[in-house]
């Protein structure tokens, strides 16, 4: 597995004082431990890595781990803090000039900010990030989408098709720098309380026979015929983790098969 061998790799680097190599493994600690639902690990690691990025000047590894900061903060409630972390994040990500950050932060703050009651001004980062995805070719990850699909079903929703549709035109045609200053375009009609998508995003998404948003991202991978070890791999969690989801799976849908958790993916076009 991944873990034991950065938490080698961690020892090493302590061992040599390489604190640019322990802020990286702390990071990608970090990452795993919040994948499989340790948020305080994730926490700690994650802001130690960010202590250490600062020291050495490390903007990409610290742009990174303020992202997992900002996802604790979500898992707490605390949409402000998560804004503000994934706004710190984006801003370095411009600084280095990495378009995949660049892409990902702005799908990220799109989400907080929906979160905070501007759907409008969501919905155009959302737009400019998914052009920027096509002119780099560079998908949105499996372990994104569920998120992202929740939060734009939600304001979705909340807009109406028409608005929402011409919100998203309007940021596939802008670059991030427009986009983000899109905010004093976004007229006071049309802006919503923080509590109405906020609730909305409770809600949201409807997924089909009660599953959540990480069964549904094991099952479209399962569905695209990946093995447990390669889903694992997809979405930074262990096997074992991959065949509880499974199991959980099975049982809501009824079925004991992969095939047929296939075919019920496919027919809700869940894939």
């Amino acid at each position: 597995m991944v873990r034991p061998l950065l938490e080698e790799s961690l020892a090493l680097f302590r061992e040599i004082g390489d604190k640019w190599g322990v802020a990286t493994d702390f990071m990608l600690l970090g990452q795993i431990a919040f994948q499989q639902d340790d948020v305080i690990t994730a926490r700690s690691l994650a802001e130690e890595s960010v202590r250490l990025c600062r020291e050495v000047g490390h903007r990409w590894d610290s742009c990174q781990s303020l992202t997992i900061l900002a996802k604790v903060a979500e898992t707490q409630h605390d949409q402000l803090t998560a804004r503000t972390l994934y706004q710190e994040s984006l801003d370095l990500a411009r600084a280095v000039g990495d378009k995949v950050l660049i892409a990902s932060g702005l799908e990220d703050l799109a989400n907080a900010i929906a979160a905070q009651g501007e759907p409008v001004w969501a919905t155009r980062l959302w737009g400019v990030a998914a052009a920027l995805r096509d002119t780099i070719g560079a998908p949105m990850p499996p372990i994104k989408r569920a998120g992202y699909e929740a939060a734009t079903a939600a304001v979705r929703i909340h807009l109406g098709e028409k608005a929402f549709a011409a919100a998203l035109t309007q940021g596939r045609m802008m670059t991030p720098e427009q986009a983000l200053l899109a905010r004093d375009q976004e007229t006071t009609c049309q802006q919503s309380p923080a509590g109405a998508v906020a609730a909305s995003l409770a809600k949201a998404p409807p997924y089909p026979a009660g599953l959540t948003a990480r069964e549904v991202e094991v099952l479209r991978l399962v569905a695209q015929g990946l093995t447990d070890r390669q889903v694992a791999e997809q979405l930074i969690i262990s096997p074992r983790t991959v065949n509880t989801h499974l199991n959980s799976i099975y049982n809501k849908l009824g079925v004991d098969t992969r095939a047929a958790a296939t075919r019920f993916a496919v027919e809700h076009r869940l894939v």
